[in-house]
């Protein structure tokens, strides 16, 4: 049986007792099964997240679930090929989320991280980030802990690490000032900058051993659940979130780490979104060589737009953003990635009306000028995709969603060669 929460205009699912899943169905996925794509995770897995290790070959994470138990495995590509399976860790109170999803991350030559999260009142909707660390390469992981020492019953997640050094570091959306409840401002807070309670965008460092220190506040009031992102830049990291004005102007912003401290956060372009729930709807950040571009999703003008913005070369100031895509049929959902000796390619998701929709590629070339938007492929059960992930291994674009349907559920992950696209 499966507790479900409606939650941030998402579904969220707590896992409390045995799922029972049909295994004749094992071959089902798609109405259209597209033999280019693979599903490395195997049957019950779900929210995936890419990323790239230090040699630049695609790391898979997920969630694998069975029976009573949620567990957070990955594997790794090499030499054009996805390798044995690691559990990372496993539990059976574990949040499963299509918005908020574990991450597997290797972000030094020896410092590997890892996150999940666990419930701790599901009648208040409050949840934990725990971590885990690995010093041998991802094979074996550290006793796990909390990034966060609040102590308090309220939602803590969407978590993007960086590193700092030979340390590293993570952020994450904090809900400890949200004393009024979920989606709701409440009287001034004297530690926070902007003098409103609501959900913060808080940082720590984490040295090799686990122990933390220089916890910050990176923003004092920003949307409740959308994702946050970090790019490592030659100017330092920098964060990205959706921010959250006292007018519910939900427009994106930027902060960099400079000299230890987060800066206090600009927009990235003033679209001027204003809503009063949260979209579920993250922007995302890469750099290359001295340029950062970062993608994004608004409705400021009534309808869905995909928007790109780079950076001048070698400065933190961006430029005016371009529209990558825009329409009714648009639902965000972005993922970006970065070409060292060419550019940029966006992802995002389209609906086709119901719950059958598209997921879609666009290249951007140094000078933000657009390539052809190309239709990755068909999907159905558009509600159940979450966050298509993209990195890009050399010349090879690796995607990553939840696919299948109400019975069965599996990563599904495709290749392309960025050849396919013209501008290439």
């Amino acid at each position: 049986m499966i507790s479900i929460y409606h939650r941030c205009l998402n579904v969220v699912f707590i896992v409390t007792l045995s799922l029972v899943l049909s295994a004749c169905l094992e071959d089902v996925f798609d109405n259209q099964l597209d033999l280019s794509v693979s599903f490395p995770a195997g049957n019950n897995s779900v929210f995936p997240n890419l990323s790239l290790d230090q040699k630049g070959n695609a790391i898979l994470s997920w969630m694998k679930t069975e029976n009573d138990q949620v567990a957070l495995q990955f594997t790794r590509r090499q030499n054009n090929q996805w390798g044995a399976v690691t559990t990372v860790a496993k539990g059976n109170d574990w949040l499963v989320n299509r918005a908020d999803f574990p991450s597997v991350v290797q972000l030094t030559e020896t410092l590997w991280a890892a996150h999940w999260l666990v419930m701790t009142d599901s009648k208040v909707f409050a949840y934990d980030v725990w971590m885990s660390l690995s010093t041998d390469d991802g094979v074996t992981w550290n006793e796990p802990f909390r990034p966060h020492t609040d102590g308090t019953d309220s939602e803590h997640g969407f978590v993007s690490f960086f590193a700092e050094g030979e340390d590293i570091g993570a952020v994450w959306l904090d809900g400890r000032e949200m004393v009024a409840g979920h989606g709701h401002l409440s009287h001034p807070s004297p530690s926070i900058t902007n003098n409103v309670r609501g959900m913060t965008l808080r940082s720590t460092k984490i040295k090799a051993n686990g122990s933390l220190y220089q916890e910050q506040v990176v923003d004092g009031l920003v949307c409740d659940c959308c994702q946050t992102d970090i790019a490592q830049t030659h100017l330092g990291a920098v964060a990205v979130f959706r921010n959250r004005s006292k007018n519910e102007i939900r427009d994106i912003h930027f902060s960099l780490l400079d000299s230890g401290r987060w800066s206090r956060s600009l927009r990235v372009a003033q679209d001027d979104w204003q809503i009063a729930g949260c979209p579920v709807n993250g922007p995302s950040v890469v750099s290359i060589n001295k340029a950062i571009g970062v993608g994004w999703y608004t409705e400021a003008k009534g309808f869905g737009e995909v928007k790109f913005a780079l950076s001048n070369e070698d400065t933190i100031q961006f430029r005016d953003p371009i529209i990558v895509d825009q329409g009714a049929h648009v639902v965000g959902q972005i993922g970006l990635a970065a070409d060292n000796k060419r550019g940029f390619v966006v992802s995002w998701v389209t609906s086709d009306g119901g719950d059958s929709g598209g997921l879609n590629l666009r290249y951007i070339d140094r000078q933000g000028v657009l390539g052809p938007m190309k239709r990755v492929i068909d999907v159905n059960f558009l509600r159940q995709v979450g966050l298509p992930q993209l990195v890009l291994e050399g010349d090879v674009a690796v995607m990553a969603w939840t696919g299948g349907d109400s019975d069965m559920r599996r990563v599904h992950v495709k290749m392309l060669d960025l050849s396919e696209f013209q501008s290439f």
